[in-house]
């Protein structure tokens, strides 16, 4: 008997390593930054206001898998528990993309571009707006 809850609790353990992906969160400052022009810029933000809303679905599918996986985890079939994504990686690389969007734009409007820029924000509830600079 103890020989058979060891080994579960030792499966379970490793196969909770596997609930989900490891972030990767995009570097704040990026070598080149200090050298791009206004369209450049303009260009990046999109870019990443792209990935952001790409990231923001990707956010929006896990917490439907996860409440899938805990509720047949919990009532039908317990193995099902360990599909659940508790990394949170999505949340992680949204908050670094924002950062960089931040960076980007002061260095934007620090070189007095124009026109304005619309920067993706997501919401802790997974829910996305933009923002427009002001002039």
């Amino acid at each position: 008997m103890k020989k058979s809850v060891m080994i579960c609790l030792v499966a379970s353990m490793a196969l909770s390593a596997c609930a989900g992906r490891k972030p990767n969160p995009v570097d704040v400052v990026q070598e080149g930054d200090a050298s791009l022009g206004c369209k450049e810029l303009r260009a990046e933000i999109s870019v990443n206001n792209e990935a952001i809303r790409g990231l923001a679905q990707e956010k929006s599918e896990k917490t439907t898998q996860n409440i899938v996986a805990g509720t047949a985890g919990a009532v039908i079939f317990f193995p099902a528990l360990f599909f659940m994504d508790l990394k949170g990686a999505t949340g992680e690389e949204v908050r670094a993309y924002q950062r960089r969007n931040q960076g980007l734009l002061s260095r934007y409007e620090g070189k007095g571009c124009k026109p304005e820029i619309k920067v993706e924000k997501i919401k802790p509830n997974g829910s996305s707006e933009t923002a427009e600079t002001e002039e």
